[in-house]
């Protein structure tokens, strides 16, 4: 690896770091924090695939942590009256997890605050850029994905 190499791996560590502490990903919103509003998220879009609810370790393998991470969440929500736990029809030993209309419209209000925020992002950079950097970062997650830990020559 070169000196030029080298300072632009620096730069891209540097700037990584920069990102995660935006804390981009990690935002509040009416009082929920990111983990809450990852749950809501997941589970409309997983209403689509399974519409009469999601398990919870169905939840936490989304989420890719485990069940005792996601359990507390749940039971937040619940108070919270955002979700419904409800037994599951055929095994009633399987607790299945579901939106409640409240959860439903939180879910629908946060996401267009996601959404506002990228497209105030997206104006900051222009089309061009934007385009350049959701491709860059297409090929970053394809990498991680599939090719980290392999040497290329």
């Amino acid at each position: 690896m070169d000196i030029q190499d080298q300072s632009a791996v620096g730069r891209l560590m540097e700037v990584m770091r920069q990102l995660r502490r935006t804390q981009l990903n990690k935002i509040s919103f009416e009082g929920y924090n990111a983990s809450m509003l990852r749950v809501l998220f997941l589970l409309g879009r997983g209403c689509g695939q399974h519409p009469e609810g999601m398990t919870v370790s169905e939840i936490s393998s989304r989420m890719e942590v485990t069940p005792p991470t996601v359990t507390p969440l749940i039971k937040s929500l619940e108070a919270e009256g955002l979700i419904l736990r409800v037994n599951d029809q055929e095994d009633r030993r399987v607790v299945r997890v579901l939106l409640t209309e409240e959860g439903q419209a939180l879910r629908k209000r946060a996401m267009e605050m996601s959404l506002d925020r990228m497209k105030r992002i997206s104006e900051h950079l222009g089309q061009e850029k934007t385009e350049q950097l959701a491709g860059l970062l297409e090929e970053v997650v394809d990498y991680l994905n599939h090719r980290d830990g392999q040497k290329t020559e």
